[in-house]
Parts: C-alpha cells; sequence; structure tokens
C-alpha cells in the first residue's frame, strides 16, 4: 500500500513538472514573439486611429497627382564615351491644358531634352542623386518652353545606361 502511494507520488510530481514546463515554453515562445514583432515592426507603433490618419493621407497624396503626359523613348550617346542611355520619360503637369501645350511643343521639348541627355557623362546620370539632379535639370529646362503651366515632376519609366 505504501508502494502504491509512492507511486502515485511519483506520478503527480511528473505530471506536475511537465504541466509547468509546458506553461513555461508557452510564456516564453509568445513573449519572444511579441518582442521580436516590436523590433522589426510587425505590430506597428501607434493605435489604430494612427494607421487610419496615415492611409487617409497617403490616399490624398495619391489623389494630389497631377495629369500626366508621356514623352516617349530617348536614346542619346552620353558624352567623352562610347557609352548611351536608353531613357523613358513621363511628366507630371500642373494642369491638364499644360499637356495640349506640351503636344504642340514635342519638337522643341525633345530636343531640349537630348540636349541635356548628350551633354551628360556616365558618372553624372549613374547614380541615385545625379538622377535627381538629371530630374530637377529637365523639369526646369522644359518649363522655359511652357507658357500655361508648368511641369512639376520627371519620371524616368525606363532608365538604361550601356
Amino acid at each position: 500500500m505504501a508502494d502504491e502511494e509512492n507511486e502515485n507520488n511519483n506520478d503527480n510530481g511528473f505530471n506536475l513538472s511537465l504541466i509547468i514546463a509546458v506553461v513555461l515554453s508557452v510564456v516564453l515562445a509568445t513573449s519572444l514573439s511579441y518582442f521580436m514583432m516590436m523590433k522589426f515592426g510587425g505590430l506597428g507603433n501607434g493605435n489604430a486611429e494612427n494607421g487610419t490618419e496615415e492611409s487617409k493621407k497617403k490616399k490624398e497624396e495619391v489623389k494630389k497627382i497631377g495629369p500626366t503626359h508621356n514623352l516617349d523613348q530617348f536614346l542619346v550617346n552620353l558624352s567623352g564615351s562610347n557609352s548611351y542611355v536608353k531613357i523613358k520619360i513621363s511628366v507630371e503637369v500642373d494642369n491638364k491644358d499644360v499637356i495640349e501645350e506640351i503636344q504642340n511643343r514635342t519638337p522643341q521639348i525633345r530636343d531640349t531634352i537630348i540636349s541635356i541627355l548628350r551633354s551628360k557623362e556616365m558618372k553624372d546620370i549613374s547614380n541615385n542623386p545625379s538622377a535627381k539632379k538629371l530630374r530637377q535639370e529637365i523639369r526646369n529646362r522644359v518649363n522655359q518652353h511652357l507658357a500655361q503651366g508648368k511641369v512639376t515632376n520627371v519620371f524616368f519609366t525606363e532608365f538604361v545606361v550601356q
């Protein structure tokens, strides 16, 4: 009889140890998951209202984009080398009337852009800050040809340097 009680106590001790180990494992796994999500941004860093406000702002920004017009493809030799650039450009304008003016002045605008590109060397267009400067230069020079509005953004929809 005493042996049976010892066996029951050992079984209860084993069961209790097993339960504690399982509970600790679950708590540890949950805690680790939570901290990993917080560290890598999976849960965000704010309440749901902030997320809603941010999404509204993003939608407003998307709506603020003006009309765009494609200027087709340019294939131009770069200055000082045998390299060339193949680039497709789209421009964002501040109103729809400017698109008609751009269409009427396409030869002048294309000539201006070709002149800009031909004056560049590989180093002048091969990295991101240089591409940003190139966008600004194209925008500023194209705007010199426009009277009814202006180009607000220049987009490179294809950009290959070889």
